[in-house]
């Protein structure tokens, strides 16, 4: 047989025997041993997927925790509410029985609070004596220092005194011995307060603060002019609550709404048009804010 015929037989021969590549290998596998190489990394649709789960657990936990956050303010401001309402009481114990005025008309004793030296010596000066310190006139949430600004304003407070009725007003001559306060359990003279940034909004749960323009009192409707031109209110701050002390010394937190702001002018029992201090001297029993009749 010639010999170029045998040498083919063979190479046919040869290939036959060669191994045949399992067309299942992967670009994973070692052709040498044939065992699979595990992968490294993650793909980019893998990765996509995680960054999306982690983005949807932060949308949800995200406002929790800003809720957390804002009930524990609420609860320091509650506290701090609490020490003012009963310091309120105490000064008029000392007082003769006469309420708390939104300032008074000495002067401001050296290292006072606020503004010493000046004609005034304001609330937060008149109780000092009665308190550990200055911290429970800013609210834990405003968190912010006395400064003046543009409005001439005093921002960082957030803790205001009810002005005119809830508070004295030695210039105008009322000056009401707190002993004749009707329903106090029903009064609030402090207040979570702001500069609102739309004050004719009818609804007061819907009342927004304008940041950094927090003042120390809070006006009431019977302050007229001065209501809607310098519209310093109580707003829901934490949580859409405003915390309160009342003129009994217990503090609570509540809607602006059950307030009774927005029931200005007022009725009275008998169906007659209320206008308050300043006013016909008549009261709508919806009002917290208001001193109500002293007869």
């Amino acid at each position: 047989m010639p010999r170029w015929i045998v040498c083919g037989l063979e190479a046919r021969a040869y290939r036959s025997a060669a191994p045949v590549q399992d067309k299942r290998m992967t670009t994973n596998q070692n052709p040498a041993t044939d065992r699979v190489i595990p992968r490294t990394g993650f793909t980019l649709i893998e990765l996509l997927v995680v960054i999306a789960i982690i983005a949807i657990l932060a949308a949800l936990l995200l406002p929790a925790l800003a809720r957390a956050k804002e009930s524990a303010n609420a609860t320091k401001c509650l506290s701090n509410m609490h020490q003012l309402s009963v310091s309120y009481i105490m000064y008029a114990d000392d007082q003769t029985g006469e309420c708390l005025a939104l300032y008074s008309l000495a002067p401001a004793p050296p290292g006072a609070y606020f503004d010493p030296g000046g004609p005034y010596t304001w609330w937060m000066d008149l109780l000092r004596p009665y308190l550990k310190g200055t911290n429970v006139f800013i609210c834990p949430t405003v968190m912010g220092r006395v400064v003046d600004t543009p409005s001439d304003n005093y921002g960082g407070f957030g803790i205001a005194l009810a002005h005119p009725e809830l508070s004295a007003y030695p210039e105008t001559g009322w000056t009401p011995k707190l002993s004749t306060l009707k329903n106090p359990v029903n009064k609030i003279p402090f207040a979570d307060a702001g500069l609102i940034a739309n004050p004719t909004e009818s609804n007061p749960d819907r009342w927004v603060e304008v940041p950094k323009e927090q003042a120390f009192y809070w006006r009431a409707p019977s302050n007229t002019g001065w209501y809607d031109d310098d519209p310093e209110r109580p707003v829901g701050r934490h949580n859409d609550r405003c915390e309160a002390g009342f003129a009994d010394g217990h503090a609570s937190g509540l809607k602006v709404s059950q307030i009774g702001l927005q029931f200005y002018p007022g009725l009275t029992e008998q169906g007659q048009t209320a206008t308050g201090l300043g006013g016909n001297d008549l009261f709508d029993d919806r009002w917290m804010w208001s001193w109500g009749t002293t007869d």
